[in-house]
Order: structure tokens, then C-alpha cells, then sequence
């Protein structure tokens, strides 16, 4: 009973993310951090990426399958090396999402460049201010939501 506490998390999580206003300086990507701390606890971080891709990819009007491709990766990539990191240092979080941020963002520029048949100033400046926006976002929310996933893995356990 208590292991169906991360499919709530993560429906909370979509909720929140499709339903809270973002401004155009301050974004974030609850679901996305969400996966991130879960593949640091548990094994699952590709499969629950994959699950939350494929209900993002459904829920939005964007390009299908980039996050049921992008989220899997993640999950199963930091799953991967979780027990190659000092996941329990802070500043490892921080810099592990902005990483992971920007290559997205970055990923996610590329689709658009190729969707739009060609390279714009605009386009390049657009995605720069939102890639910094979400950048932003994701070091403010990703040590609460570590901390949160890390007690409620110790509560399943």
C-alpha cells in the first residue's frame, strides 16, 4: 500500500506542473526533478520515466515522444551512475539538474530549429531565456523534493 505513494507523487506533480502559472523568468519541470530524485533513491528512475513521459507526452501539445525519450534517458542514466556520485551532497544535486536541464533545453532548441526549417536569432535568444528560467527553477525546487523523496523512501522502507 505504501509503494502506490509515488504514483500519487507523481500525478501530483503533472497536476501541479500543468495547473501553476510560470512566468517568463522562473519555470520549472516538477516531474522531470521528480524522476531525477528517484532514479538517486531507487533502481526504477528509467521505468518511472518513461511512465511520466508517456502521461506528459499525452497531457501536453507538444512534439510526441520527446518526453517519453528525454525522461527515460534521464531516469535510467542517473539510476545508472547513482552509485558512482556523492548523491547525499547538495551541490551535486544542484549541478547534476542543470545539467540535465540545459541538455534538454538544448535538445529541445534542436527539434524546434528543425520544426521551423531553419535557424533564427529569435529562436536562439527564446530558448537561452527559457532555458535560463528553467535552470532557475529546477535548483530552487530540486533540494526540496530530494529531501521529500528521501523521507518517504525511508517511511516506505
Amino acid at each position: 500500500m505504501r509503494k502506490l505513494i509515488w504514483p500519487v507523487l507523481f500525478l501530483l506533480c503533472l497536476s501541479l506542473q500543468m495547473s501553476l502559472p510560470q512566468n517568463q523568468w522562473f519555470k520549472f519541470d516538477l516531474p522531470l526533478l521528480l524522476i531525477y530524485c528517484l532514479a538517486m533513491l531507487n533502481v526504477a528512475g528509467g521505468i518511472a520515466g518513461f511512465f511520466v513521459g508517456l502521461l506528459q507526452d499525452l497531457l501536453t501539445g507538444g512534439i510526441f515522444g520527446f518526453h517519453i525519450l528525454t525522461r527515460t534517458a534521464i531516469g535510467y542514466y542517473v539510476g545508472y551512475t547513482k552509485e558512482k556520485v556523492f548523491k547525499d551532497s547538495m551541490f551535486y544535486n544542484i549541478v547534476a539538474i542543470v545539467t540535465i536541464t540545459v541538455a534538454l533545453r538544448g535538445c529541445y532548441f534542436i527539434l524546434q530549429v528543425i520544426m521551423a526549417k531553419g535557424f533564427s536569432v529569435l529562436l536562439l535568444e527564446l530558448a537561452l531565456q527559457d532555458t535560463f528560467a528553467y535552470c532557475l527553477g529546477n535548483i530552487i525546487f530540486v533540494i526540496p523534493l530530494y529531501l521529500l523523496t528521501e523521507r518517504l523512501q525511508k517511511w516506505i522502507e
